[in-house]
């Protein structure tokens, strides 16, 4: 708890980082500095565990459904970044010699919402602790990168031509192409905080499809390691995947009907939950995660990992470039 609320008072002071990470990082120092007392173990295993599934799932009641509606063309973008990072994290980590699970949760964290993404997965799939603390580190070392590039790309290079000068593109392709909520949210600030919202937009789109990505991952897993996917392959349904779905159905019903819960408006109980409650659990539960990762364990895992943060971070960048320049002709 003591990690958490370190991590939720560094995120308010540098946004860029969400407190899921600043908790992740500082979980993993005091872990590989001090030695933990035995008795703080089973609080830290539930953190890890059933405490990030709860959150998760709650995390789909400030997700709505309904952003399928607001992002036109936009929409497109999205899918394809979405479907094609993925696929190409699980075919390209797999010849790269890595292992499933760690491909699987690099490909989430690139194509969906960075580590938020990932802590989602992690527990579906039983990712183990140095795979969860390689994927982190390497989607947000090259998404806090790809922060401070995409706005400099736009204003000083021929990608500006590209996306017809028009900053609205440019949120389309930084909603697309960027990890973390927080980063999209920066870069596109960078031109002018107006853009923020179409690209928060996009990002939400990215955002709602954690759910089907969690259970993709789970049903891919389940045919591969079942010898060539047969009939008898067995599925788990992650119980908290489902929860986010139903979650995002249930919000799009409350921003429609903005009804006044305990006599307090839905749109200020959502509001705390995104900005308050939902980072602080996020940040618990990675406090957790972090507190069982050695220093030695990640160092076994070598640098190939961090190598294929970097060449996802680009394929997936570059897609989304692409994307825009294609539909910009109908988002201007």
């Amino acid at each position: 708890m003591f990690v958490a609320l370190i991590s939720f008072t560094a995120w308010t002071m540098y946004s860029p980082i969400s407190s899921l990470m600043w908790s992740f990082v500082f979980g993993i120092a005091v872990t590989n500095i001090v030695v933990i007392p035995e008795r703080l173990r089973p609080g830290l295993m539930y953190a890890s565990s059933q405490l990030l599934k709860f959150t998760i799932a709650v995390l789909g009641l400030v997700t709505s459904a309904s952003v399928w509606l607001e992002v036109g063309m936009g929409v497109v973008n999205a899918l394809v970044i979405i479907v094609f990072s993925f696929a190409a994290s699980i075919v390209l980590g797999e010849r790269l010699g890595l292992s499933r699970r760690l491909a699987i949760l690099i490909g989430v964290g690139t194509s969906i919402c960075g580590a938020s993404a990932i802590a989602a997965a992690a527990p579906a799939i039983k990712a183990k602790e140095e795979e969860i603390g390689v994927a982190v580190s390497g989607i947000t070392l090259f998404g806090l990168a790809s922060m401070f590039l995409y706005p400099y790309l736009f204003t000083n290079t021929v990608v500006n031509q590209w996306l017809l000068g028009s900053p609205t593109v440019y949120a389309v392709w930084v909603g697309s192409g960027i990890h973390e909520s927080a980063q999209v949210i920066a870069a596109a600030s960078a031109l002018d905080p107006a853009y923020m919202q179409p690209a928060m937009i996009i990002k939400s789109i990215r955002i709602f499809m954690i759910a089907p990505v969690v259970l993709a991952s789970v049903f891919y897993l389940s045919r591969v390691e079942s010898g060539g996917g047969g009939v008898g392959a067995k599925v788990s349904v992650p119980l908290f995947a489902v929860a986010f779905l139903l979650g995002s159905l249930v919000c799009a019903l409350l921003d429609a009907s903005s009804p006044a819960l305990m006599g307090v408006s839905w749109g200020l109980v959502k509001t705390a939950l995104r900005s308050s409650l939902i980072p602080f659990l996020l940040a618990v539960a990675f406090a957790g995660v972090g507190s069982k990762v050695q220093f030695r364990d990640i160092a076994g895992v070598g640098w190939r990992p961090f190598a294929f943060a970097a060449l996802m971070s680009v394929i997936s960048g570059a897609l989304a470039l692409v994307m825009a320049v294609v539909t910009a002709p109908y988002l201007v």
